[in-house]
């Protein structure tokens, strides 16, 4: 654990005034992360501070719980990461929420994709990523757009460095083939001899 995450457990831990400083602190540090990571799964301001709050409150009041033996940030992902899914669990049964993402870089090197706006290009991304398992979307987003080791994403998931590696390549396949049909060219061929 990192040094300073381990000075924030120990002082929340102890209670008092300083615990609520410290708590804060922490707050600010990984609040934007979270919110970030929250925001690609329920696509709202509003409801990913909802949904922030919730989790906020569960990690001020299992803290105590937590072993150390993943990263905080981990620990805390996972938190805000079923938070989330329990959220948008509850709005489904009232409505129907469009599950899209919408953070995607764009992919150089089609002609295709030269003439397109980049929110045309990001939906279509979006659209790709929608068509992935939640699972492999997940070790996606984790090892694309957070750019988290392996490691780090086998203590978010409980899944084995191998299949995480598996799942990355088979979702980048995936992804590619998608946006090709999409820009009306032939799809690639799952093994280049």
């Amino acid at each position: 654990m990192k040094e300073q995450d381990q000075k924030w457990c120990d002082t929340i831990q102890k209670g008092g005034q300083k615990a609520e400083k410290a708590f804060q602190d922490l707050a600010v540090f990984y609040g934007p992360k979270l919110y970030a990571q929250v925001y690609k799964i329920v696509k709202n301001d509003s409801f990913v501070k909802d949904v922030l709050q919730e989790s906020f409150i569960k990690i001020w009041l299992n803290l105590s719980k937590f072993e150390g033996k993943s990263s905080l940030y981990s620990w805390l992902y996972r938190i805000a990461h079923n938070e989330a899914l329990s959220f948008l669990n509850k709005e489904k049964r009232k409505s129907s929420i469009s599950l899209d993402q919408n953070i995607i870089e764009l992919i150089p090197g089609s002609q295709q994709l030269q003439g397109k706006e980049p929110d045309e290009i990001l939906s279509l991304l979006n659209q790709g990523i929608a068509t992935l398992p939640d699972k492999q979307a997940l070790v996606f987003e984790l090892k694309y757009f957070q750019n988290l080791s392996y490691k780090e994403i086998q203590d978010i998931t409980s899944t084995s460095q191998g299949a995480l590696k598996a799942s990355f390549h088979i979702a980048k396949e995936k992804i590619s083939n998608f946006l090709i049909l999409q820009l009306n060219q032939s799809p690639l061929n799952s093994s280049n001899n």
